[in-house]
């Protein structure tokens, strides 16, 4: 059974103020859409072409404690891969433009709509910054300036609202992400989203992805530790060993149902 079905149920708890609606246009925050693009010359600039990135992963699921090897795939703002190989499980998730996959061992199962909207990769947070930015449909808030961990850091909110997809509009709030970028360095310190199957009572499982140790790889810094955890709990911590950009990676690379 998959672990976020697993998960027990949180109540939807989304801000009231924001709006999903179609018939408004995208409220781009002009000091939220600052921050970002400051956040993204700090990472390197441009998001580069391709990225792959390999190390060593700790898993804690219940009583259950894995360890084993992480290769993270990234190509351009819409496609990425990460691979989790241990000794007691193969687990690989594939986003490509819209679309996702999940892979347990064999059994390879296509995610629904609601969970393939947050399924690009949280672990190199320059192609979501991107994304969203590059997204006319995409809206920013900044929230507040905040102090995380003892530094000072600039909080924004950002989600599709999917308008010029109104088929697609139910998965608006689903897409809702916080961002935590440090206001001295422009590095994104943390980020988080939840998780869901579907809508209405379906349970949705938060997800907070912590950043650390960014080493200059190629002209772009990259987060070489990142710790995830799920409902309030440690779930995944990854130690990057090794990171190349522009590694001529092509769709091939991706392959979703």
């Amino acid at each position: 059974m998959r672990l976020f079905r697993l998960a027990s149920f949180l109540p939807c708890c989304l801000l009231f103020s924001l709006s999903f609606s179609a018939q408004q246009p995208a409220t781009r925050d002009p000091q939220a859409i600052a921050v970002l693009q400051q956040s993204l010359a700090a990472m390197g600039g441009a998001v580069p072409t391709s990225t792959v990135a390999t190390g060593t992963v700790r898993l804690v699921e219940g009583s259950t404690i894995e360890t084993g090897t992480i290769r993270i795939l990234t190509r351009g703002v819409d496609q990425s891969a990460e691979e989790i190989l241990t000794s007691g499980s193969q687990r690989h998730g594939i986003y490509s433009r819209g679309k996702a996959n999940e892979a347990r061992g064999a059994a390879v199962e296509a995610s629904s709509l609601e969970l393939s909207v947050t399924s690009l990769s949280s672990s190199f947070p320059s192609p979501l910054i991107a994304a969203a930015i590059n997204n006319p449909d995409a809206e920013f808030l900044y929230t507040a300036q905040e102090v995380l961990d003892g530094a000072v850091v600039h909080h924004i909110r950002f989600w599709n609202t999917f308008s010029s997809q109104p088929k697609l509009q139910f998965l608006a709030e689903l897409s809702v992400r916080d961002i935590w970028i440090d206001a001295a360095s422009g590095l994104p310190r943390k980020l988080s989203y939840d998780r869901s199957d579907g809508r209405g009572d379906v349970p949705r499982v938060p997800v907070v992805v912590s950043y650390s140790d960014y080493r200059n790889i190629g002209g772009v810094l990259y987060p070489f530790r990142i710790d995830k955890s799920l409902n309030g709990t440690p779930w995944m911590t990854i130690d990057i060993s090794q990171a190349a950009v522009n590694a001529g990676l092509t769709d091939s690379d991706f392959p979703v149902r």
